[in-house]
């Protein structure tokens, strides 16, 4: 039973460039250059909704979880940089919606999938590389308020309304 339990820790675990029944060796500033796209990506599409929020509050809420986003995200840029990481710098590709309520539930879904990214590697990294483990698990803990603000936000939002 333990056996079965291990295979299928391991099957989750297993990077999908996996090979051979072998992982890819990890390559931690490669990750944190990958997240640092993917981090900058959502708070500027967070940012955009912001822009077309319906109500003042609401878009001062969404403009605060982008700038702590965007600061999260220039923490890892910075430690990528100094692991010898080239960045490119480009316009990200930004999801959207119909109306607010779209956007919002966009923005969370992309939140929650952003997360349980980072949390996999949290745990892949763990050994290899506890430092960048340790700096993404506060990236993790640093944004898990913004999970809250958004189901709050997703959750006054009309879905209903035609709001552009």
């Amino acid at each position: 039973m333990m056996r079965g339990l291990w295979k299928k820790l391991e099957s989750i675990l297993r990077l999908p460039s996996a090979t051979n029944g072998k992982p890819h060796a990890l390559n931690p500033a490669e990750i944190l250059k990958a997240d640092y796209y993917d981090l900058r990506r959502l708070a500027e599409q967070i940012r955009t909704h912001a822009e077309r929020a319906p109500y003042p509050h609401m878009a001062e809420r969404l403009r605060q979880i982008a700038l702590e986003k965007q600061k999260s995200a220039i923490v890892l840029k910075e430690k990528s940089l100094g692991l010898g990481c080239e960045l490119e710098e480009h316009s990200p590709i930004i999801k959207s919606g119909k109306n607010h309520w779209q956007r919002m539930a966009q923005d969370l879904e992309d939140h929650k999938a952003l997360e349980n990214s980072f949390l996999e590697q949290v745990v892949r990294l763990a050994e290899e590389a506890p430092e960048i483990s340790a700096l993404l698990r506060e990236v993790v803990a640093a944004q898990r308020p913004h999970k809250e603000a958004l189901l709050d936000l997703v959750a006054r939002a009309d879905p209903q309304a035609d709001q552009s």
